[in-house]
């Protein structure tokens, strides 16, 4: 079941992806704003009036009344980023939520012809004190291209998201044995560039306190609790609380770990996780 599930997912995101390739995709969007314009002319006789009242005032000379004219599709220009700027994030909401099945592992010595299923099942057996078998694994590979001594991340998929929540459950042994291996969630492009964001936009006293759950980013307050943090939260260094939102979640003791884990994680990954992975 859990194969149809998410087999089910990856068709959902590449036809959303498609989808998205061809509304964004740069050949297209001079025709389409180019429709939009002329319907918006054809149909809009106030508009053709402005027009025309531009090009008397300026001696009818179309060369210095450009400006003023293109001035008047503001709204056209606007309809057509909203539209591009709603599809972009469809596309990374599935994208998120694709990859909540996916947690990324940072520190494991990179061999050749390595079996990293059999690496990561007996790293989370052992050092994680857990009982996962092989077959809880959908895939996994090395991110990035090989680069002598330099351990790539590697991203595993699993069947389960419940078996990825026990993983990062349980992260906090990792602290206790000072293991150099990391994990941590999954991000998009998009999130990862708010968690980077956030962090650097609070004093390095309180980076610790920007977390990620389930691909979106969070702050952590004193009480334990989780605020929201959107790209419009994100405030100069010089204000000293960390950018919030309204929206709090409850965090118990059991879950706390894996915030601390992902931020450590985040800490030391840098620009590795802006590779793309491949989802296959």
């Amino acid at each position: 079941m859990h194969k149809r599930s998410t087999t089910s997912t990856k068709s959902n995101l590449r036809n959303l992806n498609n989808y998205g390739r061809l509304a964004l995709h740069p050949s297209s969007l001079p025709a389409q704003l180019q429709e939009m314009m002329i319907n918006k002319i054809k149909n809009d006789p106030s508009l053709q009036q402005q027009i025309s009242d531009i090009v008397k005032s300026n001696d009818n000379n179309i060369s210095i009344a450009a400006e003023s004219i293109v001035s008047l599709f503001t709204p056209v220009f606007q309809t057509f980023s909203d539209r591009l700027t709603s599809i972009e994030d469809k596309v990374d909401d599935l994208e998120r939520y694709n990859r909540t099945w996916c947690l990324r592992f940072h520190g494991f010595h990179e061999e050749k012809n390595e079996n990293i299923v059999e690496k990561i099942t007996s790293f989370t057996n052992k050092q994680l004190e857990l009982k996962l078998s092989p077959a809880a694994i959908e895939n996994c590979h090395r991110i990035g291209p090989f680069k002598n001594g330099h351990n790539r991340p590697i991203i595993v998929r699993y069947f389960s998201r419940s078996t990825r929540q026990e993983i990062l459950r349980s992260t906090y042994r990792l602290k206790q044995k000072n293991s150099k291996i990391f994990i941590v969630e999954d991000l998009t492009k998009k999130t990862l560039a708010l968690f980077h964001s956030a962090r650097d936009s609070v004093e390095p006293s309180n980076r610790k306190r920007i977390v990620t759950r389930n691909g979106h980013v969070y702050c952590k307050q004193v009480d334990n609790s989780l605020r929201r943090i959107t790209a419009q939260d994100i405030v100069p260094k010089h204000q000293q609380q960390p950018p919030i939102t309204s929206e709090i979640i409850s965090v118990t003791p059991s879950t706390n770990n894996i915030h601390d884990s992902v931020i450590m994680a985040n800490n030391c990954q840098g620009s590795q996780q802006q590779e793309v992975s491949s989802q296959d």
